[in-house]
């Protein structure tokens, strides 16, 4: 019963995402103005979260940005769809990833790297198109992510994920399994390190958009156990389902670095992509839904 309902669904999904852009664009068009007009989906948090971002702008500025931020969302549900059905040519033409040298030359050198990428622009897109990152020498995608609940739904978006050789997905549970058993080899170990982190405690915390937050500490963590250099990408919107990547290095010496180090400079660089273009970000998160606990210093992890 599970294959029957897999394979429907997978026709299904990949009919669906036959139909053209400028279909989907008006579609989503009019559920963005749905989201907008009753405020649905998380309306509350968005406002809040903008509001305590952004304390410097009005209630009219603040309402324009979740409206644009809405828009946007409406477009990556479509998107999301659209990948079903996506070639070579189709993801690397609508997520560019623009070549550069000193990445280039860490992939020559059969170097590892944590790849960063928030929850910005488009990050659906991005377990397809990062397998086709560099030019040459071009690195296994390792990709984590949250298993659904629904086996069937979960194995479709596995199969998605990894349509072009070359890409592991893999439940963020077994990361260290996983890279132990891949150490070998020559890989992108991708991180999406702009979630709230469950553990108070194995958390960094710092200021980020004017509060103080906990931020996800694997990727520090990692670069530093498995000398991965970490590589920040920044994903800009070019068009309507239209993105352009830039890559750009935050040390090569990863254990060189003080505590703390690693993991402010990826956020900072976050922060400033937000600034740009708030309305990219996820703002539909509870991403400060947790305090820093009084005991923070002393029960951390130790360096």
């Amino acid at each position: 019963m599970m294959k029957i309902k897999y394979y429907f669904l997978k026709a299904i999904f990949w009919l669906l995402s036959k139909i053209p852009f400028w279909f989907y664009h008006g579609l989503s068009s009019l559920i963005g103005f749905i989201f907008i007009k009753i405020k649905i989906y998380r309306y509350k948090v968005v406002m809040d979260n903008l509001s305590k971002s952004f304390p410097d702008k009005s209630e009219k500025e603040i309402k324009k940005i979740a409206s644009k931020f809405y828009y946007h969302f409406a477009d990556l549900l479509i998107e999301s769809i659209k990948a079903f059905g996506f070639s070579k040519s189709t993801i690397k033409k609508r997520y560019k990833i623009n070549p550069n040298p000193d990445v280039q030359k860490l992939m020559d050198d059969k170097i590892n790297i944590a790849l960063i990428l928030p929850h910005f622009a488009n990050w659906e897109w991005a377990a397809q198109a990062f397998n086709f990152m560099v030019e040459r020498n071009q690195p296994l995608s390792m990709i984590m992510y949250k298993p659904l609940t629904n086996k069937v739904m979960d194995k479709l978006m596995k199969d998605n994920r990894t349509r072009f050789p070359g890409n592991h997905l893999f439940p963020k549970n077994n990361v260290m399994r996983e890279v132990i058993a891949h150490q070998n080899e020559h890989f992108l170990l991708g991180f999406a390190a702009d979630q709230s982190p469950a553990n108070v405690y194995n958390s960094y915390w710092m200021e980020f958009l004017g509060r103080e937050t906990g931020v996800f500490f694997g990727v520090e963590k990692f670069c530093k156990k498995f000398d991965l250099v970490p590589v920040y990408a920044h994903v800009r919107k070019v068009g309507r389902s239209r993105f352009e990547v830039d890559l750009e290095i935050i040390t090569r010496e990863p254990n060189e670095t003080a505590y703390g180090k690693i993991t402010e400079n990826h956020m900072r660089l976050l922060e400033k992509d937000i600034y740009k273009n708030p309305h990219l970000w996820l703002w539909t998160h509870k991403r400060w839904k947790r305090s820093k606990p009084a005991d923070y210093e002393q029960k951390r992890p130790q360096e």
